[in-house]
């Protein structure tokens, strides 16, 4: 048989094992798929075409043609629609850089753009713009040729296969975590007709941690269902001024804020402006929930610009909190609570644990800004039965708060009705424990108002202009006017009942002549020879904005023989006296002794002595 017939065979067979040569079983399995592919056509042709068509063949091979056309012109549809051949501005290449590797929002950084041109024709009046993620504070920008203005860069001519880098350095400011866009667009002319393109480039940074740091001063141990006190402090680590700080505490559960440095506003603290390279603190107290066990704060720090905020690193901490042993409570005795005094406070203790207490601390604490010291102390030094308190007893212990008797108006912003709060507080050591402190819950009553009396007297008002009469220095048998004044302030409270008077020295008598700033006029007391202003009522004098309470009048003295070579008295034992409308509390002061002797009067300095 020869090769042809046997290739005919082969191709012809049914199965491979109908085949009775090795070649012809060769032929037989490699026609075998292509007859199986084929086979799903032969049965289409077989049930829809044979017998139907007068030219069935005919048909069928039409239909087969019109098909693969179609299958055809879809797929030269589906690969024009995949094909994107590269545009002119596609050959120009972008990629960008920073250094350091980090981006730390609020800290300075450099991002490096680098540019290729590709496109094979050299691109003529470059020039790039760049624009900045919101609040990027723009320190420079720096380019290998050209020059750099504002948020443009001029490059002139790049040429073929030319490359070149920008350096942009600045502050931004982020989300942690988030995303910040920087954005430059390449402009130029190519080609013979100055044909106009451009190429445009995003570039995303995620800043990874903050220049704000925060930490948290919490006390080591904490007492269930009592105050406790925390200080968080805040940094501004980088070279930037933060334009303000706000700050969202998450509280443990149960926790209640009671007081802090700066007001909790909308469920945040607003810090105003953190400068760079500073830091600062904030006190806040509060009463923690009644389950002892372990309790976590938590603060979400955003660095503001008007309503923009972006969120910076949450600080977190946690803190055992105990069982209590040691209950404390405290009173004041509001009698003493005067300026230039001591405010007296009781405070009671009482152990309602299983075991003794030791070393027992008691502390009074005050932010009045009359009090002398913000903390008093009393120890087993000062009373030995606070160095152990057994279970199941208590004690009263007595601490006295030194106050000062004025203040200047730059140490508080409350001028009136200024209150004098305290907390009491206990600190002791037990089986396991040490330095636990125990708060008492806050006090307030209001201060007994200050006050002072000016007195003195003039020859000339502060403007030169005279204002006695007379000869100067006082001549024996003469007579010489002089005003003298009275001044009441730092008075914080209203005061009722006011009266000043003063004593007239010898020889001086009281013209008649007055003026007053509010109340009653000046009347002279012949049986007393004292000079007298009362006032039902005046307001409080110690804010800026407040008038000082005046009276002035005028005396006359008339010295005689025994007087010469002497300073004689205008006015002795002046003394005010009122009751404080607020606390109900006797108030007085005193005024200092007028001479003839005027240092600051321009007429009458140095010449205080009888002639």
């Amino acid at each position: 048989m020869t090769f042809k017939e046997t290739l005919k065979r082969g191709i012809s067979c049914d199965s491979v094992t109908d085949a009775s040569t090795v070649t012809k079983k060769a032929v037989c399995l490699f026609a075998h798929p292509g007859r199986m592919a084929l086979f799903p056509l032969a049965h289409w042709y077989e049930r829809r075409y044979r017998g139907r068509y007068k030219f069935a063949r005919l048909t069928f091979v039409f239909d087969l043609l019109l098909v693969g056309f179609a299958l055809g012109l879809g797929s030269i549809a589906l690969a024009l629609a995949l094909y994107h051949p590269l545009s002119f501005a596609d050959k120009i290449t972008f990629e960008a850089s920073v250094a350091p590797n980090e981006i730390v929002s609020g800290a300075s950084s450099t991002l490096v753009i680098h540019y290729e041109n590709g496109t094979g024709k050299e691109l003529r009046d470059a020039r790039l713009s760049l624009e900045f993620p919101a609040h990027f504070l723009l320190e420079g920008i720096e380019s290998d040729i050209g020059s750099a203005n504002d948020r443009t860069v001029t490059l002139g001519t790049i040429p073929v296969d030319g490359f070149g880098s920008v350096k942009i350095r600045g502050v931004m400011f982020g989300d942690v975590g988030g995303e910040q866009t920087f954005q430059s667009t390449l402009s130029f002319t190519h080609g013979e007709k100055n044909v106009a393109g451009s190429k445009t480039d995003q570039y995303a940074f995620t800043p990874t941690r903050s220049t704000l740091v925060l930490s948290l001063s919490l006390p080591e141990r904490m007492i269930a269902a009592h105050r406790m006190v925390g200080i968080l402090s805040y940094e501004n680590t980088g070279q930037t001024d933060f334009p303000k700080i706000v700050i969202s505490p998450e509280w443990p559960s149960g926790f209640v804020l009671e007081s802090s440095d700066v007001p909790l506003m909308d469920g945040a603290f607003h810090l105003p402006i953190v400068t760079a390279e500073s830091k600062g603190t904030m006190r806040f107290s509060g009463i923690l929930g009644d389950t002892e066990g372990t309790t976590a704060f938590a603060f979400h720090p955003s660095i503001a610009f008007g309503a923009d905020q972006y969120k910076q690193e949450t600080l977190s901490a946690e803190a055992t909190v105990l069982p209590i042993p040691l209950r404390i409570s405290h009173s004041v005795d509001a009698d003493t609570v005067r300026p230039g005094g001591s405010a007296r406070v009781t405070v009671t203790y009482e152990n309602i644990g299983d075991e003794a207490l030791i070393d027992v601390r008691l502390a009074v604490e005050s932010q009045s800004p009359f009090a002398r010291f913000e903390t008093v102390t009393i120890s087993t030094k000062d009373d030995p039965r606070l160095a152990s308190v057994e279970p199941r007893t208590s004690g009263t212990a007595v601490i006295e708060v030194p106050l000062l008797a004025a203040i200047g108006q730059t140490a508080t912003n409350v001028y009136e009705n200024v209150p004098f709060m305290t907390w009491a507080s206990g600190t002791f050591d037990a089986d396991g424990m040490k330095d636990v402190v125990v708060m008492d819950d806050e006090l307030s009553c209001l201060m007994t108002s200050p006050l002072a009396l000016d007195a003195f007297a003039r020859y000339a008002a502060p403007s030169g202009d005279q204002i006695g009469r007379g000869p100067l220095p006082p001549s024996v048998g003469e007579s010489t006017k002089y005003w003298v004044f009275w001044n009441l302030r730092n008075t914080t409270n209203s005061l009722s009942n006011v009266r000043v008077e003063g004593e007239l020295g010898e020889h001086v008598s009281f013209t008649g002549r007055q003026t007053v700033s509010t109340g009653n006029g000046v009347t002279f007391d012949f049986d007393s020879n004292q000079i007298v202003w009362t006032a039902d009522t005046i307001s409080p004098t110690f804010s800026p904005s407040s008038k000082v309470v005046g009276i002035a009048f005028e005396v006359a003295i008339t010295p005689d023989d025994a007087q010469t070579g002497t300073i004689p008295t205008l006015l002795k034992n002046i003394r005010v006296t009122a009751t404080d409308a607020a606390t109900g509390a006797f108030v007085s002061a005193s005024g200092a002794t007028v001479t003839t002797d005027l240092p600051n009067d321009a007429l009458a300095a140095g010449k205080a002595a009888v002639q």
